[in-house]
């Protein structure tokens, strides 16, 4: 209970202070974006659209003007609901001639939405973006500053909720698993195997940002999806128990993976496949 009020009011303290600090008019993108440093991706779907999604990528262009920013919009089980979805956001974003987007009709997991924005991004370096997130007018100055930019992955205020991650990265570790259905633990699965090639993750602190943690009731893969701890698909739970042997302690073959608190090791033949093959990610002339 005091833990549920304790969020409502930071809830709200947040809600204003967003309100307070973006009361000047807002910037909006003019042409193409030159900054070559980074992109900015941002996966969304139907139930954040107005609460979230609206703010968010008004906040972001007016912050990052001359930055490419990429949406993956997922998908939705309600056809003609995500019909009339798609025309407003698409609607929306060609307001801003440095967003361009990706869409779906039908829910796509997590791991292949973060893909294609790896993939759709022009730049080497990218930040993903959850949907739920608060941002203030300093939040591009403190991940500028924060010395983020000099890694190849790292995360911000230590949550996969918003992170950095290049293309260089997901040459030498592979693709987010695409193999789990849902959402849930691909994050895991990643920084594990992250450990396994030798690639260690810092967090950067950063002020300016505030993730709410939306707590998702109606996922874009059906009215019966099972979920577990309250906001991720069970079926992506089951898959990471199939791909992932953990311990509490040391043990020979075991790596020690922060993100889960403990051990793990790969179980044979569940290695993460190329779902891209014919795809060149990193060539001479990408931009760092």
């Amino acid at each position: 209970m005091k833990s549920r009020i304790k969020k409502a009011l930071k809830d709200a303290y947040w809600g204003l202070l967003g309100k307070i600090c973006w009361a000047r008019p807002n910037e909006l993108a003019l042409g193409w974006p030159d900054n070559a440093n980074y992109s900015i991706g941002v996966v969304t779907y139907i139930n954040r659209y107005e609460r979230f999604f609206r703010p968010l990528l008004r906040n972001l262009c007016s912050l990052f003007p001359d930055t490419e920013i990429v949406v993956a919009v997922n998908g939705y089980y309600d056809k003609a609901r995500q019909i009339d979805y798609l025309g407003r956001i698409t609607g929306l974003m060609s307001k801003y001639s440095n967003v361009k987007h990706i869409q779906y009709m039908e829910g796509q997991s997590l791991s292949k939405l973060w893909n294609q924005l790896v993939i759709g991004s022009r730049n080497n370096k990218l930040f993903i973006f959850n949907d739920d997130l608060t941002i203030l007018p300093n939040f591009r100055r403190g991940i500028e500053h924060s010395g983020i930019l000099d890694e190849e992955v790292a995360l911000i205020n230590r949550s996969w909720s918003h992170f950095l991650i290049s293309k260089r990265t997901i040459s030498k570790v592979g693709w987010f698993d695409e193999r789990f259905p849902g959402v849930g633990n691909e994050d895991e699965d990643f920084e594990a195997r992250l450990v396994l090639a030798g690639i260690s993750i810092r967090s950067f602190s950063v002020k300016g940002l505030r993730n709410v943690v939306f707590q998702t009731t109606d996922f874009s893969y059906g009215q019966d999806t099972k979920v577990v701890n309250v906001k991720y698909v069970s079926a992506n739970k089951e898959f990471f128990d199939k791909k992932w042997q953990l311990s509490d302690i040391k043990q020979d073959g075991f790596v020690f993976v922060s993100i889960l608190g403990k051990y793990a090791r790969l179980r044979r033949g569940m290695e993460t496949p190329d779902f891209y093959p014919d795809l060149v990610l990193v060539h001479p002339t990408i931009n760092d």
